[in-house]
């Protein structure tokens, strides 16, 4: 985690949870608080491509968590981090994990993540 990047991608975050439906009308479900915060482990516990994988799946959570993963790719996206012909956050780590890049894409994806997380307090939590 580096600070500053954290800190740069706090406006981007802040669009992000409007732009991917995770904030309506100023309020976010504080479930997402606690996915996000999960997905930090989940990369730390397993890997990156299977945290994707598993916050792709909708399954039996309570929330929407692709919200998440989309709204990670739109920081990215915004942030320079990756190009526009990315649709989906799984892609963009795919195609890293043959290359060096691989550990720079995943610290663009935490660093994104505590932003959200960070973000998240600019809104109202139900």
């Amino acid at each position: 985690m580096n600070k500053k990047t954290v800190n740069d991608l706090i406006p981007y975050a802040y669009e992000a949870l409007r732009e991917s439906g995770i904030a309506k009308n100023g309020r976010i479900d504080k479930k997402y608080r606690s996915q996000i915060s999960s997905f930090g482990a989940a990369i730390t516990m397993g890997s990156l491509l299977s945290a994707i994988a598993f916050f792709s799946d909708e399954g039996s959570a309570e929330v929407d968590r692709q919200k998440l993963m989309d709204a990670i790719l739109y920081i990215l996206k915004n942030h320079k981090k990756c190009g526009d012909d990315i649709k989906k956050l799984y892609e963009y780590v795919n195609k890293q994990k043959n290359n060096s890049s691989n550990y720079k894409a995943q610290e663009d994806i935490i660093n994104a993540a505590i932003s959200l997380k960070l973000a998240m307090n600019l809104y109202t939590l139900e």
